[in-house]
């Protein structure tokens, strides 16, 4: 069986995209933390994380909760380069009173 028939007209390869069962769709919480290794695709990730949740972690305890959750999918890459930096980078976003009330 041969299949070197040509393509059909109007096909163009730079326009076509694969799509996947829901099954089969990446879970964007393991490629969040699978990006935490590579300190390129963690900048690109932290970018995200910022530009989405910024005025989110200011909003109290609802604040803190994303907060601490985010923090746990770095923390479960076992890098902790990225987890310092994660914390440096988004603790003084959050609405520090309510943080130290949450830290003791």
């Amino acid at each position: 069986m041969t299949y070197d028939s040509p393509p059909p007209q109007g096909f163009s390869p730079q326009k076509t995209r694969l799509i996947l069962p829901r099954a089969v769709v990446p879970d964007n919480r393991s490629l969040f933390i699978e990006a935490m290794t590579d300190p390129l695709r963690r900048r690109i990730a932290f970018n995200v994380v910022e530009r989405n949740c910024r005025e989110r972690f200011a909003e109290g305890d609802d604040g803190i909760t994303l907060y601490l959750r985010l923090r746990s999918y770095v923390q479960a890459s076992a890098v902790d380069e990225a987890v310092a930096e994660f914390e440096h980078r988004f603790e003084p976003m959050l609405d520090q009173e309510r943080w130290k009330m949450a830290r003791l």
